[in-house]
């Protein structure tokens, strides 16, 4: 059996692709730890580790760590990182995922993770991430549909490689399921709440609501618990639909500018056409 660190890095929806990969681990039959380094050293980021919140049974199934080892390997990571790793041609750009061995059968890995394909070991560690989190998620069942504008920090300048869907792109999506679909209503999920121009889906139907938001772990319960869902390139609604198991889900055709969700695999999930800017 080896022994491996996960640094555990982002927001709730990239928490998830870190708990994808760590499960992946565990199915080689490994020890494996959960560093949450990351969010000790940065308190002034709005982003916390909130997956237990989502996932009260964590600590049965790995180690958390947050000690003086664990700041070791943090440390370790962000010097390789920083220094030797590149990003994969086949990943994400800027997704140095890696692994290292530090000490005879002991690995630390890092990365955002942000690629599930139809492997064996992808598919299983899939179903488990599902089957692990699928209980703590919300029991009633919204007949609306949910579509996510992701905006915050992908309007700030060290982000704005992600791209903003435009919301007439989401409105074209929106008007393609609803004729196909009865909904009860439609309700919007968004960080910038005040950006949405309503009168863009005003005319496709008659209820539509704006969510009124939250802890992170409550919006993503909401969300997930819908009968149709429009995600935005984020792995936060990427994970609610997947997590959720909703039936009428569909995803971007582009992932950031320039970069086409096939990326990131899961190509059973439909994509719909997309500006990106």
């Amino acid at each position: 059996m080896s022994f491996n660190d996960v640094i555990i890095r982002g927001g709730l929806g990239n928490q998830l692709f870190c708990l994808f990969y760590a499960n992946k681990l565990l199915l080689q039959k490994n020890n494996v730890s959960m560093n949450l380094v990351n969010y000790s050293l940065r308190k002034k980021n709005k982003r916390q580790f909130v997956l237990d919140k989502l996932f009260p049974n964590i600590n049965n199934i790995f180690n958390i760590n947050n000690g003086y080892k664990s700041y070791f390997l943090f440390l370790y990571s962000k010097i390789l990182e920083n220094l030797f790793i590149k990003s994969e041609e086949d990943r994400l750009p800027g997704d140095k995922s890696f692994l290292k061995r530090y000490w005879p059968n002991c690995y630390v890995h890092s990365g955002y993770f942000q690629k599930i394909t139809n492997s064996n070991l992808d598919q299983k560690s899939l179903h488990l991430t599902r089957d692990q989190i699928s209980p703590f998620l919300n029991d009633y069942n919204s007949q609306f549909l949910a579509i996510h504008l992701r905006r915050g920090d992908y309007l700030i300048k060290k982000h704005i490689m992600h791209g903003i869907i435009s919301q007439s792109s989401l409105a074209l999506e929106t008007k393609k399921q609803i004729s196909k679909i009865d909904y009860e209503g439609i309700r919007i999920f968004s960080d910038s709440p005040e950006l949405i121009d309503l009168n863009v889906f005003k005319n496709l139907h008659k209820n539509i609501i704006i969510d009124e938001g939250g802890e992170p772990f409550e919006v993503f319960k909401r969300m997930s618990n819908h009968k149709g869902l429009i995600a935005s390139n984020s792995s936060f609604s990427l994970w609610a639909g997947i997590l959720g198991n909703i039936k009428y889900f569909s995803i971007p055709y582009f992932w950031m500018k320039n970069v086409k969700s096939s990326i990131i695999g899961l190509d059973y999930i439909p994509r719909y056409k997309c500006e990106i800017k």
